[in-house]
């Protein structure tokens, strides 16, 4: 090949949408560790990804690779080059550039799911429930609460001592729910997409690109990378995706919006809540 190429994980984000079910399983275990398509066989990525070699191939052929030789030579060049796929290579690599690929991606996904249309969607359902657990309930806060400031009825799950029954039980149509889980995703958020999804609710699943096996029966799918050079995934730019969502459904919402965020505000003022600084 010759020119620059984009990383695989940018090969993947480009070509996603023209992927096959089966090469998107195999593209999320690659986007995740890079390093089984450098170091494994193709058997055993059609292990972990639970598909077969001849989907890896294909996969490898949708990347613009003439097979699998060439896509390790790549990636052994771009290993060279420090890009941050193994925490030994963290003091070589600038995190900001890390971050600006993260938001490219993660913004390139949210204009893919059709934002207006989403912000419009957030705004007629009866109600909006949030659900994220471990490391993603705390996105899960930030768009609840940003939400919640907008329209009215928006939850979060599972509430402090209940458990993800008693906040779907009741669940149909006119309702919208968001599932947000990032990977080493908690157990049994595959059986959660499906049930919601089954009651005829709204589903959107937010999450990282391992989501996307996870995601496949939602009406749709927003993956942001969460990579870091180091040890602990950075979460900055699945925050902005979440704000771009929040500000989407601000200005979808017109004077019913405004409205609600000055009653908000009053709500405030008469309960002495905030601080005047």
């Amino acid at each position: 090949m010759t020119g620059p190429q984009p990383d695989i994980r940018g090969r993947i984000d480009a070509v996603w949408d023209r992927l096959s079910p089966a090469e998107r399983r195999v593209a999320a275990v690659v986007r995740h560790d890079p390093e089984l398509l450098l170091l494994g066989t193709s058997q055993r990525l059609a292990a972990e990804s639970d598909t077969s070699k001849a989907t890896v191939s294909r996969l490898v052929r949708s990347l613009g690779f003439q097979d699998a030789a060439e896509a390790r030579q790549e990636l052994m060049a771009a290993r060279g080059s420090g890009l941050p796929w193994v925490a030994e290579d963290a003091a070589h690599v600038d995190q900001r550039i890390v971050e600006s690929r993260n938001l490219a991606a993660g913004f390139a996904s949210l204009a893919r799911a059709d934002r207006p249309r989403l912000a419009r969607r957030i705004v007629r359902a009866r109600r909006v429930l949030v659900i994220g657990e471990r490391a993603a309930h705390a996105v899960a806060l930030q768009l609840r609460g940003q939400l919640a400031q907008v329209r009215a009825d928006v939850r979060v799950g599972p509430a402090p001592g209940q458990r993800l029954g008693e906040e779907v039980a009741d669940l149909d149509r006119r309702d919208l729910v968001v599932i947000v889980t990032v990977r080493r995703h908690a157990a049994g958020v595959a059986r959660l997409v499906e049930h919601c999804s089954g009651t005829g609710a709204d589903v959107v699943v937010l999450g990282d690109p391992t989501a996307a096996v996870i995601a496949a029966p939602a009406n749709t799918t927003i993956l942001v990378p969460v990579d870091a050079p180091a040890a602990f995934d950075s979460m900055a730019a699945m925050f902005a995706v979440v704000a771009a969502i929040a500000n989407d459904v601000y200005t979808a919402s017109g004077p019913a919006g405004r409205a609600r965020v000055d009653a908000v505000a009053a709500a405030y003022d008469t309960l002495g809540e905030l601080a005047d600084l």
